[in-house]
């Protein structure tokens, strides 16, 4: 090997390290370039006699600098935090929806109960009834509101899963596309494409913003790429299509995620990325809150209806249904479905159809009212046939009531001292009543109980209004209002849990951006310091083919 020959090896060498060096300053704004470095090693050199001579430098590779594990680590915080925030996003709209002022059920609630206790201040008031009515409409509007809400932004999921799936299938095959191009490249030349792998590791970060994936390297330069369980995205240079199908499993007019040509849904498989959040907010969050909101629906139905059921209108007739549909024979498929039964304020049951008259001779402190008439609606009017009132009276020698309708007779135990509030059912043949017994009779006190007028009775309406606290969901557990209350407070919390999981995740993807940008970005600096240092070595090349031409000048002027 010649001394020009070596000084041509550092040349060329040297030149090429420039050119690279001054690729990566090129591309320091590139998203997704890894900086690369140019491998100089020696030559083989020259067995001259007993020792060896050196014959210059050569260029081994263009190496990559990149990091496997910290890249992995990266599509792993990229798809958690797409899906906390994707879900973060959605669940704080519904909590919006839930807590909004204008259509929340609490007020709602609030209002038609407060109407119901003006109705039972002045129970004979058309104008009170109207609001009642009014009140009732108006808290129909908001279920109806919110559930529409809800199954808007069921149907925006719906147009989102299309968006993301699209975008999947466009990057899927574009890896695939550039898995068929480094395989060419490495076969052709016998190295790996560093642009190439660079553009295609951006496709499977930008992928991972959409669905967690892993990947698997093959031996040919291309890398498989899966989703869900495992199922294969990209497999080498052949990529699967996924698709938007209808949602059998649960409503077929919302969209599920479909594998392939069969279609296969796989959309409980999936997770991470966007539409992770989206599938997770959709199943966790709406479908959740929908439930619970017909579920309070159908409890509002039910315990009103109940009640009204049980009382008179203004004009003497059994009370109907104040809401519908009516379960079972309508099943409450939506709170949107709620509506109010009646429109004439006369037709509110405001009056209780039983009443407890006192006999004159009672000298006691002990009393007896009606709680409930439980017998199962529809009531008949009058209540009691005539003849058929029920007679209570106290003995002090037993303390005990006994009862009787004039036919059947029975007893039940009440203690002045200790039983105070009391209460005690009657059962068939007797009229069905729930009675609260209070206060200290005297031996003889007599009550009857029969049948009461409308006019000017509010003890129906003073149910309904009582109806505010009781604790008639949930097995006994919830009032109407505690439930919305729950309701609001779980969506709540999930925001709320959600968004500082985006916060933890953001971070660590932060964290490991640093250190994969550490040794995969381009540090100005650092290229600056490499263009002085190899522009040096070229020169200095340069100096070592003058020295040669010196050298071979000299030996022909001796000839």
């Amino acid at each position: 090997m010649s001394l020009l020959s070596t000084g041509l090896s550092a040349l060329t060498t040297n030149q090429t390290s420039l050119a690279t060096t001054s690729h990566n300053i090129s591309n320091v704004n590139t998203e997704g370039y890894s900086r690369q470095r140019v491998d100089q090693v020696t030559t083989l050199p020259n067995l001259e006699g007993s020792y060896y001579v050196g014959t210059g430098v050569t260029v081994g590779g263009i190496e990559r600098l990149y990091d496997e594990f910290l890249a992995t680590q990266i599509r792993t915080y990229t798809s958690q935090q797409a899906q906390s925030d994707a879900f973060a996003q959605l669940a704080g709209q519904i909590s919006d929806i839930l807590g909004s002022p204008t259509s929340s059920l609490s007020s709602g609630l609030e209002s038609f109960f407060n109407a119901a206790d003006a109705v039972a201040n002045d129970p004979t008031s058309i104008a009170a009834r109207q609001v009642l009515l009014s009140e009732a409409e108006s808290l129909v509007n908001r279920f109806s509101a919110i559930d529409q809400r809800l199954l808007q932004l069921d149907s925006q999921l719906d147009g989102q899963l299309n968006i993301a799936v699209d975008e999947i299938n466009v990057i899927s095959r574009g890896i695939a596309e550039l898995n068929i191009a480094i395989s060419e490249a490495s076969s052709d030349v016998g190295s790996q494409p560093n642009d190439l792998l660079d553009q295609r590791d951006q496709l499977i970060n930008r992928l991972s913003e959409f669905v967690s994936v892993s990947t698997v390297k093959e031996d040919s330069g291309a890398i498989s790429v899966f989703i869900g369980n495992g199922q294969a995205l990209v497999v080498g240079q052949t990529q699967v299509d996924l698709t938007v199908i209808p949602d059998n499993s649960t409503d077929p007019a919302r969209l599920a995620i479909g594998y392939g040509s069969t279609g296969i849904d796989i959309s409980r498989q999936l997770s991470g990325g966007s539409l992770g959040g989206i599938l997770q907010v959709r199943g966790d969050v709406i479908d959740s809150a929908r439930t619970e909101l017909n579920a309070l629906a159908t409890g509002l139905i039910d315990n009103v209806n109940t009640i009204h059921q049980q009382g008179v209108t203004l004009d003497g007739n059994i009370g109907g249904n104040l809401f519908g549909p009516v379960p079972p024979s309508t099943l409450v498929a939506g709170a949107s479905n709620i509506f109010v039964a009646i429109t004439d304020p006369r037709d509110v049951a405001a009056a209780f159809p039983a009443k407890v008259s006192t006999s004159v001779t009672t000298s006691g402190t002990g009393a007896v009212e009606i709680s409930s008439i439980d017998i199962t609606p529809p009531l008949t009017l009058p209540v009691f046939a005539v003849g058929a009132d029920i007679q209570i009276t106290f003995d002090a020698a037993t303390n005990q009531y006994t009862v009787t309708d004039g036919v059947n007779n029975t007893t039940f135990a009440y203690d002045p001292a200790v039983d105070s509030g009391k209460t005690v059912n009657l059962t068939a043949p007797f009229v069905e009543l729930t009675l609260t017994l209070t206060g200290v009779p005297v031996d003889g006190d007599q009550f009857t109980i029969g049948n009461n007028s409308a006019v000017g009775d509010n003890r129906n309406a003073l149910a309904l209004a009582d109806l505010r606290a009781e604790k008639v969901l949930a097995g006994g557990t919830q009032s109407l209002a505690d439930a919305y209350d729950i309701l609001i407070a779980d969506v709540a919390t999930r925001t709320n849990r959600a968004d500082i999981n985006r916060q933890t995740q953001q971070g660590l993807l932060d964290q490991v951006e640093s250190r994969f940008s550490s040794i995969s970005g381009v540090n100005l600096d650092e290229e600056a310091a490499n263009l002085i240092r190899f522009q040096q070595a070229y020169q200095a090349a340069s100096q070592i083919i003058t020295v040669s031409n010196t050298v071979f000048n000299s030996l022909l002027s001796a000839i």
